[in-house]
């Protein structure tokens, strides 16, 4: 099995910049070891297209991964599911890399986030939590009054269970 690491994203994204075609995301745990923040290894590269992505181009990023030692399901496209519902998400997009046919984002710190804290396991608020403390380093600030807003939102519902209300809380005394 080959290791996803940030020399193996970093090759995928340069790969996916001039192969495939418009504007996609990579996102989920993928990002971090990109930033060089290698908290803890990731078993996919989350990617999702920002517009209707083509199967042609679907097939291009399993020839990505194949190419890069990886199995096709390594390259996980769920996470459009979650990244298109998200209101005005197309406005916390940080270019990662341009290429010859496409643009290669990855989510702000709010984004991030908002993307994270619907399933917000122990491994999802580390996630946050290192990303936060990166952020702070260079400048990138979380939208609070819209995170703080979510998090409430997510608190208040009946099947939100003690431990995710306890990651929650900690999430929000990090922002």
């Amino acid at each position: 099995m080959t290791v996803i690491d940030r020399a193996l994203i970093v090759r995928f994204v340069e790969m996916a910049s001039n192969r495939l075609a418009g504007d996609w995301v990579v996102m989920g745990g993928a990002v971090l070891p990109f930033l060089g923040i290698e908290h803890r290894t990731t078993l996919d590269i989350d990617v999702a297209w920002t517009k209707d992505a083509t199967s042609d181009q679907m097939l291009v990023l399993m020839e990505i991964a194949e190419q890069l030692g990886l199995p096709v399901e390594a390259v996980n496209q769920s996470g459009a599911f979650f990244l298109h519902r998200i209101e005005n998400w197309k406005d916390n997009l940080v270019v990662l890399r341009k290429g010859r046919q496409a643009t290669i984002f990855r989510p702000d710190i709010t984004l991030f986030v908002l993307l994270k804290i619907g399933r917000f396991t122990e491994s999802d608020m580390t996630d946050c939590l290192e990303f936060i403390k990166h952020t702070r380093g260079y400048g990138e600030h979380p939208d609070l009054p819209r995170l703080r807003r979510a998090i409430r939102d997510l608190e208040r519902k009946n099947d939100t269970s003690p431990g995710k209300r306890e990651r929650l809380g900690i999430l929000l005394d990090a922002l």
